[in-house]
């Protein structure tokens, strides 16, 4: 049974320095969190979804002729469950909806749903590339690398609408990993260590988490892999806690966020 790597709490604060507003008057300022704990995660996980769910969490792992999922009990760090998924598919990003698991897959437009004992219920089409996915409300939202986000139906994987994400600078591009979190739908930018905070009616960033202390938490990170970047985004509601980790990453981390506040009229809307 594997311990927690460290239960010190570390507190990182940035401040916003001129930094841009939307016109609606949303702060684009980058948001305060503290770091909680540190737990060990398999480094041979190339991590593309994370979703928790009742002291587990389910994570999607890419790479051709490699992509799995798994379920890890947080506890104890131990795998409960593994599933591969075809050798011809590169796992992409996971959503927990109800009690279903659903999957993307990166260019081969192929989805799959399975349940939380993650035993293939169907499988679904949609087009573009497949990048992240998170649950929201009654509805599914994706990302494809570029700068807009689809909301799918659930059910039948129809897409029903697109919002483009904006700062107060213009276009956020290469949206990855997505996760909801108190109103809003978290996004990390891929090869970066920035997860913008986005309104999900309008697309507006309401600020930035700068997680690139995490990174240089990390054993020697200066001789990470190319790839292992910053991905994999889950929320426990009840504790408000957010875990973070990376593809390659031999790290997860707990973080509590200070969720600046969310315009009344943005969580009304997505519920419809």
């Amino acid at each position: 049974m594997k311990k927690i790597a460290a239960l010190c709490v570390l507190i990182v604060q940035f401040f916003a320095c001129g930094m841009p507003a939307n016109a609606d008057g949303y702060s684009v300022s980058a948001i305060s969190y503290e770091l909680l704990r540190e737990l060990p995660h398999d480094s041979k996980r190339f991590t593309q979804g994370l979703a928790f769910r009742d002291d587990s969490l389910f994570e999607s792992s890419g790479l051709y002729a490699q992509s799995a999922l798994f379920e890890t009990r947080l506890s104890d760090q131990r795998t409960l469950k593994r599933v591969a998924l075809p050798r011809s598919v590169f796992a992409e990003g996971l959503a927990l909806h109800g009690d279903e698991v659903h999957v993307l897959s990166w260019r081969e437009q192929r989805g799959f749903v399975f349940d939380l004992k993650l035993r293939l219920l169907r499988e679904f089409r949609f087009p573009g590339e497949g990048w992240g996915l998170a649950s929201i409300g009654k509805e599914l939202v994706r990302s494809d690398g570029s700068h807009r986000l689809t909301f799918m139906d659930p059910q039948t994987h129809r897409d029903l609408r697109q919002v483009e994400v904006r700062d107060g600078s213009g276009p956020v591009a290469q949206l990855n990993e997505l996760e909801f979190a108190r109103g809003w739908l978290l996004a990390n930018v891929w090869y970066s260590d920035r997860v913008a905070l986005i309104n999900p009616a309008d697309g507006r960033v309401g600020g930035w988490l700068d997680l690139a202390p995490l990174r240089r938490r990390l054993p020697d990170p200066t001789n990470l892999p190319d790839g292992a970047v910053l991905n994999g985004l889950a929320y426990d509601s009840e504790h408000d806690l957010i875990y973070v980790t990376g593809k390659w990453w031999p790290r997860l981390f707990a973080l509590r966020v200070d969720w600046p506040a969310l315009h009344p009229a943005a969580t009304s809307s997505v519920n419809k």
